[in-house]
């Protein structure tokens, strides 16, 4: 009888144990109903793996689960072990509509040559962005795509900025301008910096913004200042049309002819003080030049400059390049001087001249300014150049067609820097006139005597 009794007991106290066991109950909710469904609402005991579900019909996507106002998670199969009620919302949008875009992302070929294309040193690239019917959002999501790197298959086109940047707001007011402020990470760590990146970035989003018929004109601030990269202020309102002629043609074609020559050159042109500093052709990419900074002092204005080479596990381009940096400022009257600062601790510039005129001629450290082979000359005339070549000695020779040496010599530039130099030279009597002359400019090898930097003009006398 006791035995009974205490098997009783015991059954009632296992079946009360059981009817404790706590459950909690899992409400679902569809946001908008007509979103998407959703499976796994229910009384579930606790402490057990619960799965919910939802799934978004025909036109639109899932964006979530939210509880208490909050993401919870964003996969669309959602696992939990369930401690207490749970309520879910299970958020749908609509699917966006998407239009196609052109991205004017810089054009890598323009950007290692230095040679313009129709956009600048920029190209377009088709691109779909969701399509909004308000223009500020429309122009918003356009910059977005615009400001995130362009597919790594796309070698044809670069990154416009380097660093996660943030639109903080855009408006497009009434007469067409497009004001556009970011966040500080416009000019982050992989900034390259230079006058070139400031023109890309310029670029690429006057040509990118005025594709739309809402814009006219735009202006880019920088956490509410003007956009300023140390090369130009964005201060007012810019078209693309107004960044074709930004340099005078002269000032263009200067850069164009000084830029295969490591060099740096100030020059005074229409009330503008240009500084140049070009680091010649390079045979790969990842190479750059940036002045930065100018200092006027009571005796000159010193212009600091960084060289920067690829090191030796960078993957670089492989292309002839042409690194330049350009800088405009009010003329002070004071002499110039250089600074260099990075991997290349020194930049030559000019002796006796004030800069570089076109070369006709030339090696790596030897350039001819005059006469133009092929040009008919007089018995009596001059060679000039520029050197930088051991010590500032240049090798001359003067002979006939058939190689006869007709006159020789050395002149000397300058041993440190671009060293201007001439040489008169004159042609016997017995050369007839219409006979072909040589004239070879070239320097010795200080290790061995051998001849470097030989350059030749063919010439004819008058």
């Amino acid at each position: 009888m006791k035995m009974k009794i205490l098997l009783v007991f015991v059954l009632a106290a296992a079946m009360l144990v059981v009817g404790c066991t706590a459950e909690h109950q899992v409400s679902l909710e569809a946001n908008p109903e007509e979103g998407g469904n959703v499976e796994g609402a229910g009384t579930h005991e606790q402490n057990i793996a619960v799965t919910v579900e939802a799934e978004p019909f025909e036109g639109y996507v899932f964006a979530g689960w939210e509880e208490a106002g909050e993401i919870v998670s964003n996969e669309k199969s959602y696992q939990f072990e369930i401690e207490a009620d749970r309520n879910l919302v299970a958020l749908f949008e609509e699917k966006a509509a998407y239009q196609e875009v052109d991205l004017y992302f810089g054009h890598s070929e323009a950007i290692q040559t230095g040679e313009a294309g129709r956009y600048g040193y920029v190209s377009p690239y088709r691109a779909e962005v969701a399509d909004h019917d308000d223009p500020e959002k429309l122009l918003t999501v356009t910059l977005e795509a615009l400001f995130e790197r362009p597919d790594p298959e796309e070698e044809d086109f670069s990154p416009v900025v380097r660093d996660p940047v943030e639109i903080i707001d855009l408006e497009i007011d009434e007469h067409g301008l497009a004001t556009l402020n970011l966040s500080e990470e416009m000019f982050g760590e992989q900034w390259p910096g230079g006058s070139l990146a400031g023109n890309v970035f310029i670029q690429s989003v006057l040509w990118t913004a005025v594709q739309f018929a809402e814009v006219n004109e735009v202006m880019v601030l920088v956490e509410g200042e003007p956009w300023d990269d140390g090369h130009r202020i964005w201060d007012e309102p810019k078209a693309p049309e107004e960044e074709e002629a930004v340099l005078p043609g002269e000032i263009e074609e200067w850069i164009e002819y000084s830029r295969d020559i490591w060099l740096a050159q100030a020059r005074e042109y229409a009330g503008t003080l240009y500084l140049l500093v070009t680091f010649g052709e390079q045979r790969t990419g990842g190479y750059s030049v940036e002045i930065t900074s100018l200092e006027e002092e009571a005796d000159q204005l010193t212009v600091t400059v960084k060289l920067s080479e690829p090191g030796e596990d960078d993957i670089v381009t492989q292309a002839l390049t042409y690194p330049y940096d350009l800088r405009e400022t009010e003329p002070t009257g004071l002499p110039v001087e250089f600074v260099a600062e990075g991997d290349v601790e020194f930049v030559p510039t000019l002796d006796n001249l004030d800069w570089l005129p076109p070369m006709v001629a030339g090696s790596e450290d030897i350039r001819v300014l005059s006469p133009v082979p092929g040009d008919t000359v007089s018995r009596e005339f001059m060679v000039e150049g520029i050197e930088l070549v051991f010590e500032g000695t240049v090798q001359y020779e003067l002979t006939d067609g058939a190689g006869n040496k007709l006159d020789s010599g050395i002149t000397s530039g300058h041993g440190h820097n671009w060293g201007h130099f001439t040489v008169d030279l004159s042609v016997p009597e017995e050369i007839e006139s219409g006979e072909e002359i040589i004239v070879k400019l070239y320097s010795e090898s200080p290790i061995d005597g051998s001849v470097e930097n030989l350059v030749e003009l063919d010439l004819v006398i008058e």
